[in-house]
């Protein structure tokens, strides 16, 4: 690595993680004034309130990171420009191009952090935070819902579980009691069919209930009260005609926004498909981290214009830039989900426009 890439490295990263560790403070900060009081009286372990604010500031990485990142190449620039060392390093042959790669190349690197944040370690951090935020910090305890109901993506099977644990994977695929309903047409008449267990378990694929009882319906679909009748079977049945992956009813009865991207894809094509909510959402999630790099782009122009000419300028320039891009992003937010426009464009659009007119922008400093 050379010298002088080196040295804008030290120059552009210092400010940058000075703005991450700013932001996040004051995140932390504002929220310890509602939540201090019932962390204190819950005593609940360093650590955990550690791993509690580490989820919570997760979620937002994808709003801190691009904005410190817009911050850090205005005042890098600024600083370069003001004491006219750009000047010096472009009068020494280097070009412009070559003196940016640096930013590009941190900014490219922060929108792959946001990516693995999102994809690895936001699903889980953020789950947990909130059902520790949810029980007063007294324990990330289990969220357990009873008389839980998942239809099919076919819609032809009806699952209710008794008392299942929806916070985690395993818990779906050991739910305990429950019962399952469907229908079959039988010579141009549909017929009520169901099963009912005190035990069921999702293993190597397959389905196993617990000395299964058959449910017994009449011709409108009304339950009989036919006798839990326990016949000489195996203690565990396989049940092979039910194909429904546990994993797919995890996902539908998590927080949406916890979702990994691909995750959100999973439940939009079993569940989702033409729902235009949840299409922008899976664009949106994979469009945002790129916004580090389009913002770098705007920075960078308004850091020497503010080094140049006026502080006013320059600051009043990329903040602008700054909130129109989000103005722009939350308005097709609105019509994206609305589907009045195609939820892919609105998502990438913001990027799209704004990459444009920075790249002209940058081009007019070459």
């Amino acid at each position: 690595m050379k010298l002088v890439t080196r040295y804008l490295l030290r120059a552009f990263l210092g400010p940058l993680f000075t703005c991450l560790i700013t932001f996040n403070s004051i995140f932390i900060i504002f929220d310890l004034f509602g939540n201090l009081s019932k962390i204190m009286d819950s005593e609940i372990s360093f650590f955990s309130v550690i791993r509690y604010y580490a989820g919570l500031v997760s979620m937002y990485s994808a709003w801190f990171i691009p904005a410190s990142c817009m911050l850090a190449t205005l005042y890098t620039m600024w600083q370069l420009s003001h004491f006219s060392e750009l000047t010096a390093m472009r009068a020494s042959g280097i070009s412009f191009h070559k003196l940016t790669v640096p930013f590009f190349a941190v900014s490219t690197a922060m929108a792959v952090l946001i990516i693995v944040n999102t994809e690895l370690v936001l699903p889980d951090a953020s789950e947990w935070s909130s059902r520790m935020e949810e029980s007063s910090f007294d324990d990330a305890k289990p969220q357990r819902k009873r008389n839980l109901l998942y239809v099919s993506p076919d819609g032809v099977y009806n699952w209710r579980f008794n008392s299942v644990d929806t916070s985690s994977y395993n818990g779906m695929k050991n739910p305990g009691a429950l019962e399952v309903k469907w229908t079959e047409n039988e010579n141009g008449v549909d017929m009520f069919h169901g099963v009912r267990t005190d035990d069921a378990r999702f293993l190597d694929g397959v389905w196993w209930f617990h000395f299964p009882h058959v449910i017994e319906f009449d011709i409108d679909g009304s339950e009989l009260n036919t006798p839990n009748v326990t016949v000489d079977v195996p203690e565990y049945v396989p049940m092979y005609g039910l194909k429904d992956d546990p994993y797919d009813m995890f996902l539908t009865m998590r927080n949406w926004e916890f979702l990994s991207s691909l995750d959100m894809l999973r439940v939009i094509s079993t569940h989702g498909q033409g729902d235009p909510e949840k299409m922008f959402d899976f664009w949106y999630r994979t469009a945002a981290p790129w916004a580090c790099v389009v913002i770098t782009i705007f920075a960078i122009p308004a850091g020497i214009s503010t080094g140049r000419q006026s502080v006013i300028r320059g600051v009043i320039m990329a903040l602008s830039s700054f909130f129109s891009f989000y103005a722009l992003s939350m308005t097709l937010k609105f019509f994206g989900q609305q589907g009045v426009v195609p939820p892919a464009l609105a998502a990438w659009l913001p990027n799209l426009l704004f990459l444009v007119i920075g790249a002209v922008m940058y081009r007019r400093l070459t």
